[in-house]
């Protein structure tokens, strides 16, 4: 029997994980975006995770291969303007962890962007650490985008270093095993 499994975020690693996961763009919006809509433009595979994000990526006129968003921003409801005729996934994945859901989702949905799909994952709880996974499955040169709250945006372009250091943050999480 297969039992369901998630990562949970240690305290040990918040603070890590405050720092940007790659280039810091900052400034108010929405300079960082312009200032990055090139690269973003460039970028092979796009993946965009949380609402704000997302929302001002499409309003560059940029389609993401993937975005992933849970309708919230600063842990406070947010409506985003994301109409799309993507492919909708969702996933359950509560606040500080990465479920089984969320990987399989993010897995899914940049093996349909492989095949020229747009993918939306809609994530019910917290999607803040879905960078981590997105990097991981993504192909080599795509472009995963966050944003670092009151500062800016960053952007992560995937190499084999950066896959490298995500797998190292994934295997420092807590794996708790349902019912544990």
């Amino acid at each position: 029997m297969c039992r369901e499994f998630y990562f949970k975020l240690p305290l040990s690693l918040r603070n890590d994980l405050k720092k940007p996961l790659g280039e810091l763009v900052k400034g108010e919006l929405p300079s960082p975006y312009i200032l990055a809509k090139e690269k973003l433009r460039e970028a092979p595979y796009l993946i965009t995770v949380g609402d704000v994000v997302t929302e001002n990526v499409l309003k560059l006129g940029i389609k993401p291969s993937v975005a992933v968003y849970d309708h919230k921003t600063e842990r406070n409801e947010y409506n985003p303007e994301i109409e799309s005729n993507a492919v909708i996934l969702t996933a359950r994945n509560p606040p500080g962890t990465i479920t089984k859901a969320l990987l399989n989702a993010i897995r899914k949905s940049i093996e349909l962007a492989k095949r020229g799909m747009k993918v939306h994952i809609k994530v019910c709880g917290e999607e803040d650490l879905a960078a981590i996974p997105a990097v991981l499955y993504a192909p080599l040169d795509s472009l995963v985008i966050y944003g670092q709250p009151k500062e800016g945006i960053v952007l992560i372009k995937v190499t084999p270093e950066c896959k490298r250091r995500c797998a190292e943050i994934l295997r420092k999480m807590e794996v708790v095993h349902d019912g544990d």
